[in-house]
């Protein structure tokens, strides 16, 4: 579509992270070299992590890649909507090269000075979408395996800073670490009863 309309550097925009507890939302940006890659390329959520944490690779190697990183505090400052279209916008600026057009998944599109297309269900119908897709949620699990490093009480390397039993059970007893965004709810609650219990 975009190809077809006259554009060359087109780019695939999409986000990790929206809905964790805990972590920074993060996009990523990607300009193909090529049409097509010698890797399954899908919606990451239905791809394994060996096989995203391999098209990730191949991705890399292949393509102009942008990435853009929202903290949690600034989450919490600026709420999780206008985060997340920063961290698209911050991907978009780090590609070595301006694209023509920037294709997103969803419904929603960053300030941008090029033309940018919002896609429902992109990750699934564009190609380049979906390249960006697995590349943020690589980055972003990644990310939050180094920060179990940093701080082993949450085990974020084993849910990524979702809201699983096990991340709710590490809340109630330690309260929120420095990685955690106090807007949320679960968080807050934790943290007020912590608090409270003191």
């Amino acid at each position: 579509m975009a190809r077809a309309s006259g554009f060359v550097r087109i780019a695939g925009v999409d986000e990790a992270g929206r809905g964790p507890w805990a972590g920074p939302v993060v996009a990523a940006a990607v300009i193909l070299r090529r049409s097509r890659l010698p890797v399954r390329i899908d919606d990451s959520k239905k791809l394994t992590a060996s096989q995203r944490a391999t098209a990730f690779h191949v991705i890399l190697a292949s393509a102009d890649v942008g990435i853009g990183v929202v903290g949690a505090e600034e989450i919490d400052r600026c709420r999780i909507h206008r985060a997340t279209l920063l961290a698209m916008r911050q991907a978009v600026d780090d590609l070595p090269e301006t694209p023509d057009v920037v294709l997103v998944d969803g419904h929603l599109t960053p300030p941008l000075t090029m033309p940018c297309w919002p896609i429902l269900h992109g990750d699934q119908l564009s190609y380049v979408i979906g390249c960006a897709s697995i590349v943020a949620k690589v980055f972003r699990d990644r990310l939050m395996a180094f920060y179990h490093e940093l701080d082993p009480r949450y085990e974020f390397h084993r849910h990524k800073g979702y809201g699983t039993a096990v991340h709710a059970a590490a809340l109630e007893l330690f309260g929120p670490s420095l990685f955690h965004r106090v807007s949320f709810r679960p968080v807050a609650e934790a943290s007020h009863e912590l608090v409270s219990a003191a």
